[in-house]
């Protein structure tokens, strides 16, 4: 099932991008892959179901575009920005809608209640608890001025709560794959914040 086609699915990528790539972090984290690394898991995770794969694209690109204006605030800080997007883009509002929940619901703090919306919160859970991903939240703590200490326990708690809350099958299987390394890595940093 397809609901919007490919030149829509570009601009929706080149809107994200300019905005994680050239406004969130003042521009900082330009070349950042994480979306990318998002749009691929989440189409991974989707193979198995019966989704609209292009909802599922337009979300994973458009996940983070909150990142722009608020790193721990609303996921939905850009809405209309994206709500305008939507319309430029003749996307009808069932799908625009669709799209909307799939950032709303991506960190947890909305249930997902879309299959699709499921399927980008998990790969954005998965995405995080990868070494990259660890990586990647440091950094974005650290532009909140964060010491630390207060990342690596943020972090901590942040991926342990995530993971518990994952929904689909493979996502909790490939998290007990990536869940062998991260305790590992906390107990050697916090070693390290010792010395």
């Amino acid at each position: 099932m397809k609901m919007l086609n490919n030149e829509q699915l570009e601009k929706i990528k080149q809107f994200a991008l300019d905005l994680d790539w050239e406004q969130a972090f003042d521009g900082k984290s330009k070349g950042n892959r994480h979306l990318f690394r998002i749009v691929a898991l989440a189409k991974q995770l989707a193979q198995d179901y019966p989704v609209d794969m292009t909802i599922v694209e337009a979300g994973a690109w458009l996940h983070d575009t909150n990142l722009s204006v608020t790193i721990a605030g609303s996921t939905l800080a850009n809405e209309e920005k994206v709500r305008s997007l939507m319309n430029s883009l003749n996307v009808s509002q069932a799908d625009a809608e669709k799209i909307l929940h799939c950032i709303e619901a991506h960190d947890g703090r909305v249930i997902a209640l879309s299959l699709e919306a499921k399927i980008i919160h998990d790969a954005d859970t998965l995405e995080k608890m990868g070494s990259l991903g660890v990586i990647r939240e440091t950094w974005k703590r650290s532009q909140l001025g964060w010491t630390t200490e207060k990342i690596l326990e943020h972090l901590q708690i942040h991926l342990q709560k995530r993971e518990k809350n994952l929904y689909l099958p493979e996502a909790k299987k490939r998290a007990k794959y990536l869940n062998r390394v991260l305790p590992v890595f906390f107990e050697i940093a916090q070693e390290q914040l010792k010395e």
